[in-house]
């Protein structure tokens, strides 16, 4: 991670804001060159900011039931994990969608989050973040750090003044953090590096577990991204896949499904976009490697349930 992207970030975190105290703890990934003497570590507590520790569950005994929500949200994305007292919410769409995204939370007796995972600085991932940090809030909040021309956008510009004022625990994106949401237990295996200009890439890909059911999430992340990802965890498989860039054909390889073989596919995307989303070529090798597709354009919410045992879809 380079250097002078970390202190951007956190200026606009730290940012005096009329009497807030902001009180952040963020997760950086730093490569063994500048980190491998603690250097950067006692820099960054040097001004008030560590290394986030890992959040478990408690483990409260109405956590036999996971619930995923694939938010129709037009051309955008949006996941809820609900189980138990615990939730996750993985973006959110465009800002006209933010009213949508809140009514769904509020309607399931959710009064606080557990985890906001904003993949990445796209508006169709994070337009309506500010409104649902505002208006429901979540104790913890991963974020991702964007390229340089997504970090200036007004879109992101709001979300981090909503972060910054939200008092939530901070974390930013690193491989290999893993935490629990009640007894789901989640993993981050990307991004490994940050482009300055390919904001894509530097969606965060999550992989969770509940029971015997796994899923994928991952952002807009393109196939450098996916050929990575195989490459660092070559065992990986999944159960659900939330298809990457709403099923575009810069994502999904052919590699990428061989190596997860994924039962069940969610494409999030709107009808009609003017992208073409998502590709025959995408639709096509779907159908070739036998997985079951869903898509919020033709079905609406998708929801998932899972027992622990196995999963079934609405």
């Amino acid at each position: 991670m380079k250097q002078k992207t970390v202190r951007k970030i956190k200026r606009k975190l730290l940012r005096p804001s009329s009497l807030v105290v902001v009180i952040l703890a963020v997760l950086i990934s730093v490569s063994y060159v500048l980190d491998k003497n603690g250097v950067w570590d006692r820099a960054l507590e040097s001004v008030g900011v560590s290394k986030a520790s890992v959040v478990e569950g408690t483990g409260v005994d109405d956590n036999s039931v996971l619930t995923a929500y694939f938010i129709d949200v037009g051309q955008g994305d949006c996941t809820l994990f609900v189980t138990g007292e615990y939730s996750m919410l993985i973006d959110c769409g465009e800002a006209q969608y933010s009213g949508t995204v809140i009514n769904q939370i509020q309607n399931l007796g959710i009064q606080t989050l557990t985890y906001i995972v904003a993949t990445h600085a796209h508006s169709d991932h994070i337009g309506g973040m500010a409104d649902i940090i505002s208006e429901i809030g979540s104790e913890h909040i991963i974020i991702s750090e964007p390229s340089d021309s997504s970090s200036e956008t007004n879109t992101y510009e709001n979300f981090l003044d909503a972060v910054r004022s939200s008092g939530s625990e901070i974390i930013l994106a690193q491989p290999e953090y893993t935490f629990s949401v009640g007894e789901m237990i989640c993993e981050i295996l990307a991004p490994f590096n940050v482009s300055s200009s390919e904001e894509n890439n530097n969606s965060i890909v999550m992989y969770t577990v509940f029971g015997e059911t796994s899923f994928l999430v991952t952002g807009d992340a393109e196939k450098q991204v996916e050929n990575e990802v195989i490459q660092a965890y070559p065992d990986l498989s999944v159960n659900i896949l939330r298809v990457g860039h709403h099923g575009s054909k810069t994502s999904t390889s052919e590699e990428f499904l061989s190596s997860l073989s994924p039962e069940t596919a969610i494409i999030s995307v709107g009808a009609g976009n003017s992208y073409g989303h998502p590709a025959d070529e995408t639709l096509d090798l779907l159908s070739e490697y036998n997985v079951k597709c869903y898509r919020t354009d033709t079905s609406g919410t998708i929801t998932v349930t899972c027992d622990g045992t196995g999963y079934t879809v609405a």
